[in-house]
């Protein structure tokens, strides 16, 4: 198990704050809001909480996927009565250009992040049926693993291009 590296400090005594817990939001970049709402809500047979022509989001137990339109959340968001701003996130101007520029491509694999995201299932049965499903919803798997710990994986790319994992307990020494 990795060791936690100590920072010198110069005379302070603030303790360290509480260790994370988990990864709260998982997002993704998508081209069309609409078209990716869709198919998450039909592969993970879950409605978003979340659905605007601006992001969309899913609870997946304690986790949340964000999908946020691409080009959509350049700019800070200010929060209502003065709570707070959401700073503004996403590809920069100069990427987004080539990433819009180059999806007019033809070639598939032009014009995408290929973002990569990981789900968790208990156990390689859940994989295993997850795998069945995709083929059933036509979902494009690209590579499955079997991992030294006794996982399992099966990888899959959504309308946009980006890299889903599906994975069982097992493939890493903390999961």
């Amino acid at each position: 198990m990795p060791q936690a590296v100590e920072k010198e400090s110069s005379s302070s005594t603030t303790a360290p704050p509480p260790p994370i817990t988990h990864v709260l939001e998982t997002c993704l970049m998508v081209k069309d809001i609409r078209s990716s709402t869709s198919f998450y809500s039909k592969i993970f047979h879950i409605e978003p909480f979340l659905d605007t022509p601006r992001m969309s989001g899913f609870a997946l137990g304690q986790t949340t996927l964000l999908l946020f339109q691409l080009g959509s959340t350049s700019a800070d968001s200010p929060m209502p009565d003065n709570r707070g701003t959401i700073p503004g996130h996403g590809p920069t101007k100069d990427v987004l250009d080539v990433l819009l520029n180059e999806s007019a491509s033809t070639e598939p694999d032009k014009g995408s992040l290929h973002h990569h995201f990981c789900l968790a299932v208990k156990s390689t049965e859940d994989v295993q049926a997850y795998e069945e499903w995709f083929e059933q919803q036509e979902v494009k798997v690209t590579g499955m693993v079997q991992w030294p710990r006794g996982g399992k994986s099966i990888y899959f790319t959504d309308p946009d291009g980006n890299v889903g994992e599906i994975a069982s307990r097992g493939i890493w020494e903390h999961y």
